[in-house]
């Protein structure tokens, strides 16, 4: 997943209906187009069938085995990873939740 996605919406989302040929982009940017997309698509599934605890569940085990495999140093990225991406989202529900009270008051958000 890509920074500019990863910063633009607080839930997973899924890309555009047509995307481009795997051939216009590098392997990494068609692998990272692909997973994207299946996230999104599990998210929604779990989301609208209320199956987020098994979702989350199937996510951590594969994220473990991640870890396992490619050692302490990637397990620390993940970790770190994990963090910004909750701070990042975390900070912008807040700000939306800012500009919404002051909406609602009548002022204009800063």
């Amino acid at each position: 997943m890509t920074n500019r996605t990863r910063i633009a919406s607080n839930e997973p989302q899924a890309a555009p209906p047509s995307p481009p040929p795997l051939n216009d982009g590098t392997p990494a940017e068609a692998a990272d187009q692909r997973y994207l997309e299946t996230c999104a698509a599990m998210f929604a599934d779990a989301t609208a069938n209320r199956h987020l605890a098994e979702l989350a569940d199937n996510l951590v085990w594969t994220l473990a085995h991640i870890a396992v495999n490619c050692g302490v140093g990637v397990t620390g990225d993940m970790l770190r990873d994990f963090g910004n991406h909750v701070c990042r989202i975390e900070a912008r529900r807040q700000a939306e939740f800012e500009a919404q009270q002051a909406k609602e008051e009548g002022r204009l958000p800063h």
